[in-house]
């Protein structure tokens, strides 16, 4: 009987085990949720995740998103173009990174894109110009951008997520209406990750390595003959 009981309980302790080390293999096949902690939509829980673009960098997902942007109803209609708000890119990744080169990159390619369509409060380019024949009249200096102090009408939201030592992280872009929160645009993308900017080192070294002093050529300098071999020959 105690050894009935005893392999009874033996098969349990095997069952459960396997069961538990299944469970442990789906945990640990499952995705990992890299959108913790975002500020931004997401899909209602249950549902699957938003499949990111392969994009490469992020001059080209800000090209997609430009595109996507002019292709709205409310901007490629609008009979005065409408002032956005563009902060710059936030990151949720697990350690800190530095996302001043995303915001910059994607901001050009924004503004060179939309320049047409849409006005930043940052500041706006002048609409572009075909150049003239050249030897007809003067180039005038090309315009400066138009800063603008009104209240904008809708926001562009960037946020990066992934991890840090990866090759390639996610951007997911927003386009909001400012007096609604009506998300009008949604895009996630996939990109390589961008080398921060490093200082560049300065010309002249610093510490106690200096330059040699520049010679005075003021006072010609006098070589003393070499002396002479036996002249008896």
């Amino acid at each position: 009987m105690i050894l009935f009981q005893m392999a009874t309980g033996m098969r349990k302790f095997g069952r459960n085990f396997i069961l538990a080390a299944f469970a442990l293999t789906l945990v640990a096949c499952a995705p990992v949720d890299d959108s913790i902690g975002s500020r931004l939509a997401q899909p209602p829980a249950g549902t699957p995740p938003q499949k990111p673009l392969d994009a490469g960098d992020i001059a080209i997902v800000g090209q997609e998103v430009a595109h996507s942007i002019m292709d709205l109803p409310v901007i490629a209609d609008a009979p005065i173009p409408p002032l956005v708000q563009f902060t710059g890119v936030t990151s949720i990744i697990d350690k800190p990174i530095d996302t001043d080169p995303y915001t910059e990159l994607l901001r050009d390619r924004i503004l060179l894109l939309t320049r047409e369509k849409l006005r930043f409060v940052e500041h706006t380019l002048p609409p572009y110009v075909p150049p003239t024949k050249k030897g007809k009249s003067k180039k005038a200096p090309p315009p400066q951008p138009v800063e603008n102090t009104t209240d904008p009408d809708y926001e562009i939201l960037a946020e990066l997520r992934g991890h840090a030592e990866d090759e390639f992280y996610k951007i997911q872009i927003e386009f909001v209406d400012v007096h609604t929160n009506e998300v009008l645009f949604n895009g996630l993308y996939r990109l390589r990750r961008e080398a921060s900017v490093e200082p560049e080192p300065d010309s002249v070294p610093s510490g106690d390595t200096q330059a040699p002093p520049a010679q005075d050529m003021t006072t010609p300098t006098t070589t003393a003959p070499a002396p002479k071999g036996n002249e008896s020959l």
